[in-house]
C-alpha cells in the first residue's frame, strides 16, 4: 500500500465506522462481561447448583472469557482510542500477550466441546453417569485440554524476536518480529487453518453432534414414557418429573450457548482464512472495507465471552431461579442491615432521652436540699 492509497483509506466512511466501533462498543462489552461473569461464577457456586458436573465447566469457562476480554479486547481499544499498542512494549510481553490470547479463545471453545460431552453422556447413559461423570473427572478434563492447548500455541512462544534493519545509515527496531521467513510463511498460510480447526472447526463438529444426540435422545425418551406411564401416575412433583426438568434446563441452556458459540465465532475464522487473498487483491476503498469488517467479526467474536450469563438467564430455568434466590437473600440481607441500623439508632435515642430525663429531674431535688 502506498501513501496515497493510506491516505485514502483512512478517508474513507467505512474505516471511521471501524475505529467509531473499536472505540465506543469495548467498553460496554467490558463492563457488561465482567459483571455477567462473574455473576455466574457466584449462583454456580450456590449450594443447588453446584451439585451439577456441569457448573464445574461453566465456572471455569466465565473464568476464561473474563481472561479472553482483559488481554485481547481491551488491548484492540486501548490501541485505538490512545495509539500504544500493549505488544509493541517488548518482546517478550508481546510472546505473553499473543499466547495468552489464543489460548483463552480456543480453551473457552473446548470448554464448550467438554461440556456437550458430558451431557451427551449423561441423556445416553443415565445409568453410568454417578461414576463416569464426576467432578474429579471434570477436573481431570479441563487439566488435559488446557495442556494439549499450551503445547499447540506454544510456538508463539519461540516465534518471534526483535528484528533489526538499517535504511539509509539508521538501525530500527520492530519488535516481536517473526523469527525467520519460514516461520513468516507458517504464520501467514498454515496457522490460519490450524487455529480455525482448533478455535472453530474441531468444536462446531463436535458441539452440532453433540446437540442432535441430546436432542434425539431426550426426544424419543419422553415418548416412550408418555406410552408406558398414564398421565395420571405421573404427578408434578414426582421424582421422575423434576430429574427430566433438570435435564431439560442445562440441555437447552447448552444448546443455547453452542448456538450462540457458532454464530459469533465462524465470521472471524472465515475473515482469517480470506485475509491474504483479500488484502493482495484491494486497493483504496477496499482497504477501508476490509478494516470495518475487522472490527465487526472481532466485536462478535468478543460478544460470544460477553453473554453467556444473559444466556443462562434467558434459557435455563434452574439458573434463573437460583439467581432470583440469591437476589431475594440480598435483597433480606440489605433489609436486616438496615432494620439493626434502625433498632440501634432508636436504642440510642432512647439511652440519650433518658440520661436527659435524668438531668431535669436532678437539678430541682439539688436547690430543694440546699
Amino acid at each position: 500500500m502506498n501513501s496515497s492509497d493510506y491516505i485514502d483509506y483512512t478517508n474513507y466512511p467505512e474505516y471511521k465506522t471501524g475505529v467509531f466501533l473499536w472505540k465506543i462498543l469495548p467498553p460496554i462489552l467490558i463492563i457488561l462481561g465482567t459483571t455477567g461473569n462473574i455473576l455466574s461464577i457466584i449462583v454456580l457456586r450456590r449450594k443447588n447448583i453446584q451439585k451439577s458436573v456441569c457448573s464445574i465447566y461453566l465456572i471455569v469457562l466465565a473464568i476464561s472469557d473474563l481472561f479472553v476480554l482483559y488481554t485481547g479486547l481491551l488491548r484492540q481499544w486501548i490501541n485505538v482510542v490512545f495509539e500504544v499498542d500493549i505488544r509493541e512494549l517488548g518482546t517478550g510481553i508481546c510472546k505473553l500477550h499473543t499466547f495468552i490470547v489464543y489460548f483463552s479463545l480456543d480453551f473457552s471453545s473446548w470448554i464448550l466441546i467438554a461440556v456437550t460431552v458430558e451431557r451427551v453422556f449423561l441423556v445416553w447413559f443415565p445409568h453410568k453417569a454417578k461414576t463416569a461423570c464426576t467432578k474429579k473427572k471434570a477436573g481431570i478434563s479441563l487439566v488435559s485440554i488446557a495442556a494439549f492447548l499450551l503445547l499447540i500455541n506454544s510456538h508463539i512462544l519461540y516465534g518471534h524476536e526483535d528484528k533489526e534493519s538499517v535504511v539509509n545509515g539508521t538501525v530500527s527496531v520492530e519488535k516481536c518480529y517473526y523469527i525467520s521467513d519460514e516461520y513468516n510463511q507458517f504464520w501467514s498460510s498454515s496457522w490460519p487453518w490450524i487455529d480455525l480447526s482448533l478455535f472453530c472447526g474441531i468444536p462446531f463438529c463436535c458441539l452440532l453432534t453433540g446437540n442432535l444426540l441430546i436432542f434425539v435422545k431426550v426426544l424419543f425418551s419422553q415418548r416412550a414414557v408418555k406410552r408406558q406411564i398414564a398421565p395420571s401416575v405421573q404427578t408434578p412433583g414426582s421424582k421422575a418429573q423434576q430429574r427430566d426438568s433438570k435435564l431439560s434446563s442445562m440441555s437447552v441452556m447448552l444448546f443455547t450457548l453452542n448456538t450462540v458459540f457458532l454464530l459469533c465465532t465462524t465470521p472471524i475464522s472465515i475473515y482469517l482464512i480470506g485475509y491474504s487473498t483479500w488484502a493482495d487483491e484491494l486497493v483504496g476503498r477496499g482497504y477501508a472495507v476490509l478494516d470495518m469488517m475487522w472490527a465487526i467479526v472481532n466485536i462478535l467474536m468478543y460478544l460470544n465471552n460477553t453473554i453467556n450469563f444473559l444466556l443462562y438467564i434467558l434459557s435455563g430455568s434452574r439458573f434463573r431461579r437460583e439467581f432470583k434466590r440469591y437476589v431475594s437473600e440480598k435483597n433480606n440481607e440489605t433489609v436486616t442491615v438496615r432494620n439493626d441500623s434502625i433498632t440501634r439508632m432508636n436504642h440510642l435515642t432512647a439511652i440519650q432521652n433518658n440520661r436527659d430525663d435524668t438531668r431535669t429531674t436532678q437539678v430541682p431535688v439539688f436547690h430543694t436540699s440546699a
